[in-house]
């Protein structure tokens, strides 16, 4: 038996992708240079290395109680991974089987292994093909096998556990992030007033803030309350096949509510039309090949210009191509060969930004096709950048800090943001540009603005990493919702300084949330395979979506349509709000 540094190193890769770790895995993959020597990739099921993790613990657990005369002493004492191990021992009963009265080693069947999923195959597509894929309607009716398996601990939640035991014990040994902050101050929220006029975008312009923190709530509420709050089961919705491995993207062209992009962990990304469903639904497979020496190209980020009329894909060896709505190739860019972890039109279109996990940034000009500016913006990780304007843009990293640009000053940032203890994962200018919202590792989520060099807010209540933020698509309001790794959505109201929102009908990692272009509903996904529609006003679940799989991406229509990017290949689409 050979045990070689490469194939752990890929086991840990995988281990970090198939949890939804998308940022830790590519910068994983990107510093341990996986494929370099060996550009095949590697068969290897998912969940593997939980399962060696699994057999090694059984192993171990049979060795430690395994007698010098091939008996086994009866504990009753949990053994773990980590940590010493106690016996509680209890007398051995004498067993006909066993000739020295003892109890024979006999094999361990785990109740709680992970299994791995058939993935459905489908011929790959190079270049800009036109292919009819498939879109199926499912009408989800549970059947007893269908409960049984959702009872069923899957893969994410092994590996979600895993990872947070590994960040309390602050002992891990891989350098693919920084331990989470675990926030000891009591949850804010629920108290206090917001201003009249800063609502959700509700029919009597009001939100009604006094509501008690989710967690306190579910502590004193009957069982007849707690099944009201779960949110009417949406029963159809049609699903979009073609992808061939996990769909990680999803992207409704912003002017026409029947085209919907999305990206995937096979290569390629597609452009559906559902103008005319049942009838030879059309999807245009946009390809990214694999250069020499590279064995999968993961297209990491896709985005539509504001007019619509173009798209941008990036993927992981650092490709970036530009699109036309009809699929055709109109530009192949190249800065170097790192991972493209986020891209951002600028307002009118004329200039693309793109991020890069070895620290730079590059502005693009689309009316020339050239690199216009290139930014070494941060001492590590480029993780998320956004527009204020047509010339302005934020950007953050792992370097914990945000800083703010202007085309054409490439010398230094026009302002810098330090506060964050850990990675910033995401940042979003507010509608009315007065704020910039930042999501941080640390477990808090700060508003920013130009005038100061201090948080405006500094919104501390999630127990884990804050993954994403957004605000309530309005200018004259300054509402957002932050998802976080603890399972919660927490809505925030700047003027009031308060949490008006804790959102928890998740039991894993929310990683996705959009809210509705009124902004009076928000989508969230999670690993637990749910996608929630909530009342933004009143905070009540309106709607759950079942997935077959975890949810990597949900984005809402202009018109009411939820598209959902599912682990599982597929792509479900849905109306959520009642007519």
């Amino acid at each position: 038996m050979v045990l070689k540094s490469e194939d752990v190193n890929y086991l840990v890769y995988r281990y970090l992708k198939e949890s939804g770790f998308l940022h830790s895995s590519y910068i994983f993959q990107f510093e341990s240079q996986i494929y370099r020597d060996d550009p095949e990739q590697p068969n290897v099921e998912p969940g593997s290395l939980i399962r060696v993790l699994q057999k090694g613990l059984q192993y171990m657990d049979v060795e430690t109680h395994l007698n010098e005369d091939g008996t086994a002493r009866l504990c009753t004492a949990p053994f773990s991974l980590v940590g010493k191990h106690v016996c509680s021992v209890q007398p051995s009963e004498s067993s006909s089987s066993s000739s020295s009265g003892g109890v024979r080693v006999a094999a361990k069947k785990s109740n709680n292994g992970v299994g791995s999923r058939p993935t459905e195959t489908s011929p790959v597509h190079g270049g800009h093909t036109l292919v009819h894929d498939t879109i199926t309607t499912l009408t989800t009716t549970p059947t007893p096998a269908a409960a049984a398996a959702a009872a069923t601990p899957t893969l994410t939640a092994a590996l979600k556990e895993a990872k947070k035991s590994a960040r309390a014990r602050e002992a891990g040994t891989l350098a693919v992030g920084d331990a989470a902050m675990v926030v000891d101050a009591p949850p804010v929220g629920g108290g206090g007033d917001a201003d009249e006029d800063d609502d959700d975008g509700g029919d009597d312009g009001s939100m009604d803030v006094d509501v008690p923190d989710a967690e306190k709530e579910n502590q004193k509420a009957t069982p007849e309350a707690k099944a009201g709050r779960k949110g009417r089961t949406v029963e159809t919705a049609q699903l979009l096949r073609g992808h061939t491995s996990p769909v990680f993207l999803c992207a409704w062209n912003p002017t026409s509510a029947n085209i919907l992009a999305t990206g995937a962990g096979d290569g390629t990304a597609r452009i559906w039309d559902l103008s005319s469903l049942g009838s030879g639904e059309r999807a245009i497979v946009l390809s990214h090949d694999a250069e020499e020496g590279e064995s999968r190209v993961d297209v990491t980020s896709i985005v539509w210009n504001t007019q619509g009329t173009l798209l941008a894909t990036a993927c992981f060896n650092g490709q970036l191509r530009v699109w036309t709505a009809a699929g055709e190739l109109k530009l192949a860019l190249r800065q170097r060969q790192a991972p493209i972890i986020a891209m951002r039109w600028n307002r009118d279109g004329t200039s693309l930004l793109s991020a890069y996990l070895d620290g730079s940034i590059a502005l693009w000009d689309m009316q020339t096709g050239q690199k216009k500016h290139e930014y070494r913006a941060h001492s590590g990780c480029v993780l998320d950048v956004d527009w204020l304007d047509n010339v302005t843009f934020a950007s953050c990293g792992n370097d914990r800090a945000i800083k703010v640009w202007r085309d054409g000053d490439t010398a230094a940032p026009v302002k810098t943001f330090t506060g964050h203890k850990s990675d910033i994962n995401a940042i979003r200018w507010h509608a009315g540009g007065k704020y910039l919202a930042s999501a941080s590792d640390d477990g808090t989520v700060k508003v920013w603005s130009m005038a100061s060099d201090q948080p405006v807010q500094d919104f501390i209540g999630h127990s884990q990493q804050v993954y994403l933020v957004k605000w309530v698509p309005r200018p004259d309001k300054a509402v957002l919702a932050s998802a976080s790794f603890d399972g919660t959505v927490r809505v925030w109201d700047v003027h009031s300084s308060s949490c008006l929102r804790v959102l928890s009908a998740h039991s894993k990692a929310v990683d996705c949330l959009a809210f509705s272009a009124d902004g009076r509903h928000l989508a969230t996904g999670s690993f637990d395979r749910k996608v929630c529609i909530w009342r933004v006003k009143d905070g009540s679940l309106v709607r759950t979506y079942l997935a077959d799989d975890s949810v990597h991406d949900v984005q809402w229509a202009a018109k009411g349509r939820v598209a959902v990017a599912v682990a599982s290949s597929t792509v479900a689409l849905f109306d959520p709000l009642p007519v």
